[in-house]
Order: structure tokens, then sequence, then C-alpha cells
């Protein structure tokens, strides 16, 4: 097939946009939220709800080689603010043999949103234009329009969802955390291919996380060809893997998140962590 080019250039060739699809094809999408009512003022959590059909992913917030992160432009009423979504760890996924980073599974995308100290009135609706590609075979890109709409509460206790308040709770336990305990640091020159991260445990950590894979956030790490990653003798990680072409140039950081296959932390579930180590500086 030749060099490719992640996004949309790839996906013109691997799939038939110019026909009309139901927007639902390979996944559904809606907005649910923590809270059954809303007070004034105090912050929530809105979640984008995808499910997948049989077969079908869609995409993390930097896909890889193919794909195109869902994203939500949001309609608000006055005075509220959303801020930005809030990305579970990802897993591998595969279009066309080729490898990505996205979601096979029912995943929540969290979003707080922030009302203003004062509503005057009774409901108000919250609405996001929605873009997403669901691929399996073949890829469906979405583009819709999707609201939730929620009462004022005005007395002085937050009113629970019963139906996805725990659930949203439980995705939340599936954002990547803060590196406590693992030194990473890039142990390339900044440009070099490969790139080559080590990852150190510390005091308090577990004896083996396991395997472990580095998802690049920006999109310096090719998600082809397949990462080399490898347990030394003093019990840290080397990851090896190819800097992409296609990925941003200069960079004096390198953001991603590193997910094991068992947990980062002794005695807790913490399969992904969040790092952003610094290139050695170029003597």
């Amino acid at each position: 097939m030749g060099t490719l080019k992640p996004s949309l250039l790839l996906l013109l060739g691997l799939t038939s946009l110019a026909t009309a699809e139901p927007v639902t094809v390979g996944a559904s999408l809606q907005f649910v939220s923590e809270v059954s009512a809303i007070r004034p003022g105090v912050p929530f959590t809105v979640a984008l709800h995808i499910q997948h059909q049989e077969g079908f992913h869609t995409y993390w917030k930097a896909p890889g080689i193919v794909g195109v992160p869902t994203s939500i432009e949001w309609k608000l009423p006055k005075g509220f603010q959303a801020g930005p979504i809030q990305w579970p760890a990802p897993s591998l996924v595969e279009m066309a043999t080729h490898p990505a980073h996205g979601f096979h599974r029912e995943v929540l995308l969290l979003v707080e949103i922030t009302p203003p100290k004062k509503v005057l009135a009774e409901s108000v609706v919250l609405t996001g234009d929605l873009t997403w590609m669901a691929c399996s075979n073949t890829c469906h890109p979405g583009f819709a329009a999707r609201s939730i709409t929620l009462p004022i509460n005005r007395t002085a206790k937050t009113k629970a969802n019963a139906k996805w308040v725990r659930r949203i709770d439980k995705e939340r336990r599936n954002l990547p955390a803060p590196s406590n305990g693992w030194t990473v640091t890039v142990e390339s020159k900044p440009g070099a291919s490969p790139i080559q991260v080590r990852v150190r445990p510390a005091a308090g950590t577990t004896a083996d996380p396991g395997e472990c894979y580095f998802f690049s956030e920006d999109g310096q790490v090719s998600s082809e060809p397949p990462q080399k990653a490898r347990r030394l003798e003093d019990g840290s990680y080397l990851i090896v893997a190819e800097r992409s072409e296609w990925g941003p140039k200069g960079r004096t950081t390198l953001p991603g998140v590193v997910v094991a296959s068992g947990s980062w932390r002794a005695g807790d579930a913490l399969p992904a962590i969040r790092v952003n180590p610094g290139y050695p500086e170029e003597r």
C-alpha cells in the first residue's frame, strides 16, 4: 500500500466515504450525566457513552497511523463551560492490518461541565456536535448532534443519577494517573529513531506490572511497527518504538500513557500512568 499518512487521507482509500450511511454504523453515542439535576455553580460530569457493535472500534485522542479521534463541539446555554475530554487509557486496535489506538469496549468519555452560579431556567439543554470514526474491516465516519436535558436543582443537596453515577466513577479509575513511584526517562536523543523509553521502579511499586506499551499523546511515536518492551535485570523496563515520520518535530518532551497488563502500584489497580519525560540534552 506504500507509505501511509494518518487521519482522513488514509481512510479515504479504505472506506466508502462518498456513500450515504447512517451515522450509527459501528457505534451508538449518547450523553449521560452523573447528576439527575444541576445545582447552579456546582461542577458535574457529563459523559459521552459509546457502545460499539461487534468487531468495531472508535479512536483515542491520538489514534496513531490511522483513525480520527472522537470530538465534541459544545453548544451550551449562556454561562455554562465545558472542560476537555478526560480520556481513559486506550488499547491497541486494528484497521485493515494497521495498528492504532482506540477502544473496542463500551467506553465513557468524561467532561466536566461548570454551570453559572445563577440559572433562571427550570431546565437546560446541553448539546454537542460529535465527530467520530467507527472502524472494523471498513470505516464509517459519524457526524451528529446529541443533547441531554437536565432540570435545575435549587436545593442544597446534589441529586445523583442512580443509573450512571457508579459507571462514571468506575470509568474515572481508567483515567491514567501520575507516575508516582516510577521514574520515566527518554534514553534516545531528540529526533532519533527508534525512541527508547526507560521506566524504573521505586519503593511502593508493584514487583512486576507485566507487559507494557507506550501510547504517544502527540504522535511522536508511530503505532506501527510493533514496539519492543523488555524487563531488565534491575526491574526496569526498556520500551523501544519507531518515531513517526508524520509526528511533530523539535519537541523537548515525550508525552504519553504507559499501560501495563497488570498494575503499576502495589496492592492497588493502576494499569495506566501518564508521563511526560524530557529528552536528554545534546552535548
